[in-house]
């Protein structure tokens, strides 16, 4: 079985074989939308474009698995895989059917590399064997930004045209196999299969490859006003884009990171204690505490809420450009202070609420809370203080004599006598 499904794995289907029903009725938006991809190919197309760095495939490993992807029951279980990668959780299952025929299998071994940080690429790969390490390459070392398993993807930015070139290298920690998307596959079957997710997903991020290029709204960031240029773009230059999609947890609360994140598209969320706090716009810094203090642990989890463009700053690369700018060091140690002095007091006070559940409130009730815990039925205009009526002289009950054991009356029998 398992060389069976490895050799499944090693394959690919013609371009011819993408066939996808067109959706019946478009929006009006959506057709804008529709008409904008097209004609990005068609100005593709008249360009002569290319696929940029497709892996070297092996030919009969690509007969075995155009052989084996007519099982019925493995295609079933490919389209079920790419439901849980992020970029088609969303999709249509007949889209999800059309990238099957498009995607082309590669095998890599153990410590190989599988593409190098700078090089050109604009294909995307989707793990189904194996797993893969990424390492960045920023201020002169070498920094691991985790690993990748079956259903994870590498090389989207390539894919949506957001970068021309890879911003981290990728290598195989074991014998591994990922499905190769090109580019101009996925257009395909996004133009012909008319998937609405998908076709949104892919104008959004296409848009996205102006804002990586624009340098001046990068500085004009909200969270940077104040800072020396040269400080702002020496971060830019160190830190790496990456896309969030929707429903990705970018952090989690209680778990350690050593990332920062600047968001310059899209929207996220922000989760505490798992209850919804705000929803924050683009052009803010999120997760800095974890990487100015000296306790990693996340505050609070974050989430995207919709698709964003994200530049990823590992600590050690910032602390490393801080101790170039003394200025901005003290800007930022200043900012750290104030924002932990504002979480330990909204700590201070849950931690109140918390007490005030479990015990009651040491402090007395005012009439308006009062009437909130117990409802408007009780009147406590009914209270009457009592009042110690004042006289001149003390009045105090007559006291009655009290009887005691007296000598009897002369003539008197006395009871003691004896007969």
């Amino acid at each position: 079985d398992d060389a069976e499904a490895q050799g499944s794995a090693m394959s690919f289907l013609d371009d011819d074989a993408i066939k996808v029903d067109p959706a019946e009725h478009l929006r009006t938006d959506q057709m804008e939308q529709l008409r904008e991809l097209q004609e990005r190919r068609q100005r593709s197309k008249e360009r002569g474009d290319r696929p940029i760095n497709l892996p070297i495939l092996n030919d009969e490993k690509v007969r075995t698995w155009k052989e084996s992807i007519r099982n019925p029951r493995l295609r079933q279980q490919l389209v079920r895989l790419l439901r849980k990668t992020l970029v088609f959780q969303d999709s249509s299952e007949t889209f999800r059917a059309a990238i099957v025929d498009a995607v082309m299998p590669a095998e890599y071994h153990a410590g190989q590399v599988i593409f190098r940080h700078g090089e050109p690429g604009d294909w995307m790969g989707i793990v189904i064997m194996g797993r893969l390490s990424r390492m960045l390459q920023r201020a002169g070392q070498t920094i691991p930004i985790g690993d990748v398993g079956p259903g994870g993807i590498i090389g989207d930015l390539g894919l949506w045209g957001i970068t021309p070139t890879r911003s981290f290298t990728v290598t195989s920690l074991a014998q591994s196999v990922i499905l190769v998307l090109p580019k101009h596959k996925y257009e395909d079957a996004v133009e012909q299969g008319r998937d609405m997710s998908s076709l949104s997903m892919y104008i959004d991020a296409s848009k996205m490859a102006n804002l990586m290029a624009d340098t001046e709204s990068f500085l004009n960031l909200r969270c940077f006003q104040g800072l020396d240029e040269e400080f702002v773009l020496t971060l830019r230059a160190n830190s790496e884009p990456r896309v969030g999609y929707p429903g990705q947890v970018l952090m989690k609360e209680g778990h350690f990171g050593d990332e920062m994140y600047i968001l310059r598209a899209g929207r996220v969320q922000i989760w505490k204690h798992e209850k919804f706090q705000v929803e924050l716009p683009a052009g803010v810094v999120i997760g800095e505490l974890a990487v100015l203090g000296a306790d990693k642990r996340r505050t609070a989890t974050v989430k995207c809420s919709s698709l964003c463009l994200i530049r990823a700053l590992h600590a050690d690369v910032f602390h490393q450009i801080l101790d170039q700018f003394p200025a901005a060091k003290r800007v930022f140690d200043h900012a750290y202070v104030a924002r932990m002095c504002s979480v330990e007091m909204n700590n201070a006070k849950e931690e109140v609420m918390n007490f005030n559940t479990l015990y009651g409130s040491v402090q007395p009730k005012t009439t308006a809370e009062m009437k909130t815990l117990f409802g408007g039925t009780i009147r406590f205009d009914t209270k009457r203080r009592s009042s110690i009526q004042k006289t001149g002289a003390l009045a105090l009950p007559p006291i009655t004599p009290r009887r005691t054991n007296a000598a009897p009356a002369p003539g008197t029998p006395s009871s003691n006598a004896s007969d």
